[in-house]
């Protein structure tokens, strides 16, 4: 008796990790939105990107994930993780999110399959990073003004009439 590949396994599981991830994904942006939200949907970029490509590499589609989507995907978690006070990588991070990405789940017509981890997978890179930059910038940004400037852990948006192109 042959043994069932890993991404038919996930699939049997795809419902359950789908309701955990929607049931803690608004536990987390509910009570925590301005903290571990974010360190929450770092995890699960990283964990659902890399079981992707696991499963891309074993069926010779790994080129795929040099996708616009993952790229987006990498600079968000490296925003987040490496240069929250970088104004332009947020405002770019921001851009992509609201821009391409959603733009790509019309046009990819992602939707909320609960019996296929990949659809789950591909929902996820798409909305994950549209929600997150839309809480960090209407948010996270405008409650973190009340606290002085050396605790604020994210940049500070400069209105664009203010920016100067030097």
């Amino acid at each position: 008796m042959e043994t069932a590949p890993f991404w038919r396994t996930a699939d049997k599981l795809a419902y359950v990790i789908g309701t955990f991830m929607i049931v803690f994904y608004s536990y987390f942006m509910g009570r925590y939105p301005n903290t571990h939200f974010y360190t929450f949907c770092v995890v699960v970029l990283i964990l659902l990107i890399a079981s992707r490509y696991a499963h891309y590499y074993l069926r010779g589609w790994h080129y795929y994930c040099t996708d616009f989507c993952y790229f987006a995907n990498f600079a968000l978690i490296a925003t987040l993780v490496y240069c929250p006070q970088n104004e332009a990588m947020v405002r770019m991070c921001y851009l992509f999110s609201q821009g391409a990405l959603s733009a790509a789940v019309v046009a990819f017509r992602n939707s909320l399959v609960y019996h296929k981890i990949d659809m789950l997978t591909s929902l996820a890179i798409h909305v994950v990073p549209m929600t997150l930059c839309w809480n960090l910038r209407w948010n996270t940004i405008p409650d973190q003004q009340a606290l002085p400037k050396e605790e604020r852990y994210f940049a500070d948006l400069t209105p664009l009439a203010e920016l100067t192109w030097t």
